[in-house]
């Protein structure tokens, strides 16, 4: 008995080699085969469904064939998605830096009808941070960049020192006479 357990400690140890060596395979190969099996899996079952259904063998074809193509048709397109949200990605960082920008402007006082016209001259390249968080001391200083750059895009100071602006004439002009206005439109005497 005891050769037979020196035969089997002696195939143990060579069944088991000293550096612990994992096996090597080939990922792809494996993967493929995998595929493989589940496609060939997937057309069993097909068909024994049909088969169950009564269907001829020319009828499995085109039902096999049928069910592919719809189950094809039901799976997303991973890049298309992927290319869909970066895009929205991209659209959401710019607008976050926009509305950046707009508030920015504002407080340099950047009159609004003037804020699209510096958003397109200022650069917003280095506003961001790794993670795609606006920097709001880059973005003021864009702005500033631009308004020292174009010092007319500021809002003008014509306005009173209690915050109103003018509206209309100074109150200053004599009121226009009938003869005034027979000749602005054309009318005789």
């Amino acid at each position: 008995m005891s050769d037979t357990n020196n035969q089997n400690q002696q195939n143990n140890n060579q069944n088991q080699p000293a550096g612990e060596q994992t096996p090597a395979f080939d990922y792809d190969k494996l993967a493929g085969i995998i595929n493989g099996k589940q496609r060939a899996d997937e057309d069993t079952i097909l068909k024994n469904y049909f088969k169950n259904q009564g269907m001829s063998p020319e009828e499995m074809t085109q039902a096999i064939a049928a069910f592919k193509d719809q189950k094809a048709k039901n799976t997303p397109d991973v890049a298309q998605l992927q290319s869909v949200l970066g895009t929205a990605q991209k659209d959401l960082l710019e607008a976050r830096v926009n509305a950046a920008a707009t508030k920015a402007a504002l407080k340099q006082g950047v009159a609004l009808d003037s804020v699209e016209y510096l958003l397109r001259m200022a650069d917003f390249k280095d506003v961001t941070d790794e993670n795609g968080s606006v920097k709001d001391d880059a973005v003021a200083e864009a702005v500033k960049k631009v308004l020292e750059a174009v010092p007319a895009l500021k809002g003008t100071t014509e306005q009173g020192g209690d915050g109103f602006q003018k509206i209309g004439g100074d109150g200053n002009q004599e009121p226009a006479g009938d003869d005034v206005l027979r000749r602005v439109f054309g009318v005789r005497k």
